[in-house]
C-alpha cells in the first residue's frame, strides 16, 4: 500500500482521545511512532499538531522540546547521517484569545531555531482571503 511510501506524516487537528484504561492519546498504527508536540499532554489540552514517524534503522526523528513546548507547535529534528540534519516545524496557526496580533505563527517567529540547519515549515495556517 502507499502508506509504505512515506516516512513522516505531519498532521494538524489529529484525533486525540480515550485510548483505553483511562488514558488519552492519538491513534497508533503498526510500524509507526506517534510523536506529540509536548510530553506529557496536560489533561485540559488537546494537541493540534503531531507526527507519525515510520520506524526505520537509518534515520531518527527527535522532538525538539528544548525549542518549543506548545500544543500548537511541533519542532522535529531529522537526522540521517551523513546528511545534514533538517528541522521541521509543524504548526496549527490559531489566534490566542482576542488579541489580533497573537497567533501561533507569532510564537514560532519568536522561537530561536538553529540557524545553521535547513528548516521546513508546514501546518494549518488558518488564513483566509476573499479570493479563496
Amino acid at each position: 500500500s502507499t502508506i509504505h511510501d512515506f516516512d513522516i506524516i505531519l498532521l494538524t487537528e489529529p484525533w486525540f482521545g480515550n485510548i483505553g484504561n483511562n488514558q488519552r492519546g492519538p491513534v497508533a498504527g503498526p510500524g509507526w511512532t506517534p510523536t506529540l508536540p509536548v510530553q506529557p499532554i496536560p489533561d485540559e489540552i488537546t494537541p493540534r499538531v503531531m507526527a507519525y514517524v515510520r520506524r526505520r534503522n537509518d534515520f531518527t526523528v527527535m522532538l525538539r522540546s528544548d525549542l518549543a513546548k506548545d500544543a500548537d507547535i511541533q519542532i522535529l529534528q531529522i537526522d540521517q547521517p551523513p546528511h545534514t540534519p533538517v528541522i521541521v516545524a509543524n504548526i496549527y496557526n490559531q489566534r490566542a484569545g482576542d488579541d489580533p496580533c497573537s497567533w501561533t505563527l507569532d510564537r514560532l517567529v519568536n522561537t530561536v531555531l538553529p540557524y545553521n540547519l535547513p528548516l521546513v515549515i508546514s501546518g494549518d495556517w488558518n488564513l483566509h482571503h476573499p479570493l479563496w
